[in-house]
């Protein structure tokens, strides 16, 4: 009867299109915009514009210019697998780059930024993130200055927005709930997630170890299916709670390669890449944070008002939502791998 359901939640989504990421193959919902620009003379360089098509199937209308406007030449579009348009060309300036800002409109909420990596001649490179709130940047080193602490809001939209990891936040918080363990062992759980990402995100950003890409992003599916698979079998009474918890820090080490490998077209800044670093991983510490305290109170809400039936409506429409979910997930991560 449980694989029933199982399979019935898994096709439900399928059917209706449910916006939790299954669209894309990496389960996160925004939409990645990049602008690589190189100064090679005087005025004159390469650029390249990467859109990822959003968890809507559409092409964020994200663009670009500069200012003073420049002349863009020999530009060619070609599309990287069906989730990646990628534009080139030569941009011609009547004035050094530097003397240049980059705007960009078009934001959405599937595409909210634009990454901006650029390479003034016989300049350090600059690292910006546009925004609707901040939608130009300077060109000149000397008076380009992106805080860093954009990258704490960086650390939650990934959190927040990365479907595979939200699902398998839950997932631990139910689990605990089923299990009728204590705050203490909870927050250990957590810890050792946090310890884990933290780890191999760290070593992934400052170059230490690499990863196979769509390997890793099978194994978190694969995470995320195993909570689900724990939060349907009958429990038992283990004899050591040590191969649990070991997992739990294995899954940390998956998820924060995951976090790692969706910052690659973002990058860090070489200038204050130990600052930032602590603020993403802060960023998806608080995003974590919020998603605990949002499934606490929602259930701490439904047991004062004694409602037993929904919170066991809840607790099961959650569960069949993450195995479906993961189900879906891995079956198609497994395929883009082999």
């Amino acid at each position: 009867m449980k694989i029933f359901a199982f399979l019935l939640a898994f096709i439900l989504i399928l059917k209706l299109d449910l916006p939790i990421g299954v669209q894309s193959a990496h389960a996160h919902e925004m939409g990645t915009s990049a602008l690589i620009v190189q100064e090679t003379a005087s005025g004159t360089g390469l650029f390249v514009f990467k859109r990822t098509v959003g968890a809507d199937g559409k092409v964020p209308p994200i663009d670009f210019k500069f200012e003073p406007a420049c002349e863009l030449r020999n530009v060619n579009i070609e599309w990287e697998g069906d989730t990646e348009v990628i534009q080139r060309g030569n941009f011609f300036c009547s004035a050094l780059l530097n003397a240049h800002h980059v705007a960009a409109d078009g934001f959405t909420r599937l595409a909210p930024e634009l990454i901006v990596l650029a390479t003034p001649l016989n300049a350090n490179r600059i690292h910006a993130v546009l925004t609707p709130n901040s939608g130009s940047i300077s060109l000149n080193t000397e008076a380009n200055n992106t805080p860093a602490l954009q990258y704490l809001i960086v650390g939650i939209e990934h959190i927040v927005f990365g479907w595979d990891h939200v699902l398998f936040v839950t997932g631990l918080y139910l689990l605990w709930r089923k299990r009728e363990q204590s705050v203490k062992q909870l927050l250990g759980q957590f810890t050792l997630f946090t310890v884990g990402h933290s780890l191999t995100l760290a070593m992934l950003v400052l170059g230490w170890i690499a990863v196979p890409t769509r390997a890793i992003e099978a194994w978190i599916a694969l995470s995320v299916l195993w909570l689900a698979w724990e939060l349907i079998r009958k429990e038992t009474v283990p004899t050591s709670n040590w191969p649990h918890l070991l997992l739990i820090a294995a899954f940390g080490l998956l998820h924060g390669s995951g976090f790692a490998l969706s910052m690659e077209e973002r990058g860090f800044p070489d200038q204050a890449l130990l600052s930032t670093l602590l603020l993403f991983n802060l960023g998806i510490e608080l995003g974590q944070l919020w998603i605990v305290t949002l499934l606490a109170s929602t259930f701490a809400l439904l047991e004062k008002a004694h409602f037993p039936t929904f919170t066991r409506l809840a607790q099961n429409v959650l569960t069949l939502s993450i195995g479906g979910a993961a189900l879906y997930w891995t079956i198609e991560r497994i395929h883009s791998y082999v």
